[in-house]
């Protein structure tokens, strides 16, 4: 018989993606519910928001036990649980016959010494002030010791995390568009880098992680050379701002150093944008064939740009098969399934890519 299956998500709210993917289980039968930090100027969404002025200064702790006393499963996100950066609550759910598991995001998990060792191209490197964890050896150990299991969002932090399940950024695409018919606006008429400036999008939290620099120094090589295209960089506005203001360009870059694509990419693809992301050689073998994604490094950017103003058709090539991969393969209810069936909960029908964004309700037993 089929009966509910409690899952808290939380405390931390890292791209939205507890609020999201709490949403993604519900829709799949499972009883989730995301209990969140604030996220400040971003906004993001969560079933309870704590620390907002006026609002609710509970602990993540105290929200959980008042809330639903008898979650089954938690999800806890950024090596944070709901006791904070000490994870001392880890070993007693565990112990008291709870599922735990760890979401690993980038700068919770990421080696930053071995990361410029080893690479070409790190967002390491020009990271400063250092972004990095300071629990993270401490992370790694309690999830080894006591969690049912650990994901990871992007390829580059499998080698961070042994044993780790690589689970893609969940999006909402339904959310996004909503959005973009209430915020949103059309690019200007006229073809792009022919009757109008080609507007590239660029949205950096942190200007030196996502190589930036690099970005501005090609497009105003690019405006020298002739080539008529502008870069629109969106910074400091919340979440939704940033998505409405992206719906008037025509193509997206988002970072060069990391060597993985982020949620802002794939955001980007389900708006409709080409992508321009650097893929390092080794993560894109983690990723699916059909991955849509433009590869440039700091060393071709300039001339992918190039190429990119001029070729009408791998535009719209790449815009086309970004809108499909995104539905295939970062769909939230194609995330959320994948990690029911890793807490051990089985979707009836099994969780699988949805062809299309329409919601689907199943069951759920243990």
């Amino acid at each position: 018989m089929s009966r509910p299956v409690s899952v808290c998500h939380g405390p931390r709210n890292i791209g939205g993606m507890a609020g999201v993917l709490a949403r993604g289980q519900r829709e799949l039968g499972a009883d989730a519910e995301s209990i969140c930090h604030t996220t400040g100027r971003y906004d993001y969404h969560a079933d309870v928001v704590l620390g907002t002025p006026g609002g609710d200064q509970r602990s993540p702790w105290q929200a959980a036990m008042d809330r639903t006393p008898s979650f089954g499963v938690f999800q806890f996100y950024f090596g944070e649980s709901l006791r904070g950066n000490g994870l001392e609550d880890v070993k007693q759910l565990a112990q008291s016959g709870k599922k735990v598991f760890f979401y690993f995001c980038g700068c919770d998990i990421r080696d930053s010494k071995a990361t410029i060792a080893k690479y070409r191209y790190s967002a390491c490197e020009r990271c400063w002030p250092v972004l990095c964890s300071r629990n993270r050896e401490t992370a790694l150990d309690v999830a080894r010791r006591f969690a049912d299991g650990s994901f990871v969002s992007t390829p580059d932090l499998l080698e961070f995390v042994e044993g780790s399940t690589l689970m893609l950024q969940p999006v909402d695409i339904e959310m996004l568009e909503r959005i973009k018919a209430k915020r949103g606006t059309e690019p200007p008429p006229g073809e792009p880098g022919i009757d109008r400036p080609m507007r590239i999008a660029h949205a950096p939290t942190n200007r030196q992680m996502k190589g930036s620099a690099f970005i501005e120094e090609a497009v105003r090589e690019l405006q020298r050379d002739g080539f008529n295209c502008e870069l629109h960089l969106h910074e400091g506005l919340s979440h939704e701002e940033a998505i409405a203001a992206c719906t008037s360009c025509d193509l997206c870059v988002d970072q060069l150093l990391f060597g993985s694509y982020g949620l802002y990419s794939v955001e980007m693809m389900a708006l409709g944008l080409p992508v321009v992301c650097y893929l390092r050689p080794d993560v894109r073998e983690h990723y699916p064939t059909d991955c849509p994604v433009l590869n440039a490094n700091p060393r071709t950017i300039t001339e992918t740009l190039r190429r990119l103003i001029s070729d009408r058709d791998e535009r719209a090539s790449a815009a086309a098969r970004g809108l499909d991969y995104v539905r295939e393969r970062h769909d939230h209810r194609v995330i959320a399934g994948l990690m029911l069936r890793a807490y051990g909960l089985e979707p009836t029908p099994r969780a699988k890519p949805l062809a299309s964004s329409a919601p689907t309700r199943v069951e759920v037993t243990a």
